[in-house]
């Protein structure tokens, strides 16, 4: 009976039914009919997963985000980093990676840097002889980086799912953000289709740019800046976020229309409703684990391997096959919640299993069959996912790596941690 559940929610996930569906009517079918347990309880656990201040931050980034775009702050963003960097063999790439970076730092969003980025950088690079799919390869992965440097949706949630500060594990994405944007970087220029040459360096330009993109560079400061020092929480920290688009878009753009608010707020409210559902999905899932000892099955099984190393192979290869079914927001919270305790007993760093996690649960978002950014990126394009698929496969390749050097050398995640917070 209990295959007869995960086999009937496989099923509906291959006829396309929508993913927090799939994890309710699932989880309800295996509590009901085999372990009979009264639904109020998968009920009361599904609110309880949702009921956590921290997640109010997510709505709050999201709205910054969109609010970025419809104020064409992120076209200023783009053009500054096109003007610093364009003229270099690949100059278009390298700016295509690190301004997806730089927007983690101010929006948390991978869709809105999706949106906002491949909006505007995939004509750019298209009308300059690069190939489509390399272009949405690049983008797909590129966009991770808002996953991994703060502030982060995704280590929200972590951090929702485990209570942990999240200032710190905030802290902690900021030098694996780094080492993931210059490995994407490197691995660009290497290929001979990210090699493309664009015209000359114009000092005259950059000052334009720079000019228009000064004011955005202060957001990451009054984000992060907040956070880290106590100021504001993080709650706080990404209203305030959204409150400073607005006001140096009064100040120097001028952009925002009450038609602008009302786009960007619906945006906002329904990511946010789709990424709860998926989270009261998952809810409704961690009592099927509870019921079926699966957290602790996995804990015996690390503990019998003995080491670390064997813990993070076994995490990486379960984290690769939820990533083939699920989106990453409820791969994130699954393995959050099913793992973290065994993690913890081995004695990984609460804060350290928070990057590694994030890093593990976005790579899914890039990697086929799933590919939710690859799929979006090529949306953005419009151009068939499949014509991508090889570059996205190649930059995804490079992710990992950059995954097993943070997992396996936590100093880099806790360096800045203990920098800032002693």
């Amino acid at each position: 009976m209990l295959g007869f559940g995960f086999g009937f929610s496989a099923l509906m996930l291959a006829v396309g039914v929508p993913v927090f569906v799939v994890l309710i009517l699932g989880s309800v079918i295996v509590c009901t009919l085999v372990y009979h347990i009264d639904l109020m309880i998968v009920v009361t656990q599904m609110v309880s997963m949702l009921n956590t201040y921290i997640l109010l931050a997510l709505p709050m980034f999201m709205l910054a985000g969109f609010l970025m775009i419809e104020s064409r702050a992120a076209n200023y963003l783009v053009d500054f980093f096109e003007a610093l960097l364009g003229h270099f063999p690949g100059g278009l790439a390298l700016a295509l990676v690190v301004t997806c970076g730089f927007f983690g730092a101010l929006s948390g969003s991978t869709l809105a840097a999706i949106v906002a980025i491949g909006g505007i950088m995939l004509p750019r690079m298209r009308a300059a002889g690069y190939s489509d799919g390399f272009s949405v390869g690049l983008l797909a992965v590129s966009s991770l980086l808002s996953m991994i440097i703060p502030p982060s949706n995704f280590m929200i949630m972590y951090c929702a799912a485990t209570e942990t500060p999240v200032g710190q594990v905030f802290a902690a994405g900021i030098v694996p953000g780094i080492i993931l944007m210059l490995a994407l970087v490197i691995a660009s220029v290497l290929l001979p289709k990210g090699r493309v040459t664009v015209g000359k360096f114009d000092w005259a330009r950059l000052k334009r740019a720079t000019i228009k993109a000064l004011p955005v560079f202060g957001m990451p400061v009054v984000i992060l800046g907040t956070i880290f020092t106590g100021v504001l929480t993080a709650v706080e920290a990404g209203a305030m976020a959204a409150l400073y688009i607005v006001v140096i878009d009064r100040i120097f753009y001028r952009q925002l229309k009450w038609s602008s608010f009302w786009s960007a707020a619906k945006l906002s409210v329904t990511n946010t409703a789709m990424i709860y559902m998926l989270l009261a999905g998952v809810g409704a899932m961690v009592t099927v684990f509870h019921y079926t000892g699966l957290p602790m099955d996995i804990a015996n099984l690390a503990r019998d391997a003995g080491n670390i190393g064997s813990f993070i192979v076994l995490f990486m290869i379960v984290a690769a096959i939820l990533g083939c079914f699920l989106d990453a927001a409820p791969t994130l919270y699954i393995l959050a919640t099913v793992l973290f305790a065994t993690a913890m007993t081995l004695g990984i760093n609460p804060v350290h299993f928070g990057v590694f996690l994030t890093l593990a649960s976005a790579l899914g978002m890039a990697t086929p069959p799933m590919s939710v950014g690859l799929y979006a990126s090529a949306s953005v394009a419009k151009i068939s996912p499949h014509k991508a698929i090889p570059y996205a496969l190649y930059f995804v390749a490079v992710a990992f790596m950059v995954y097993l050097i943070i997992a396996f050398f936590p100093q880099l995640s806790l360096w800045a941690v203990n920098l800032l917070y002693g």
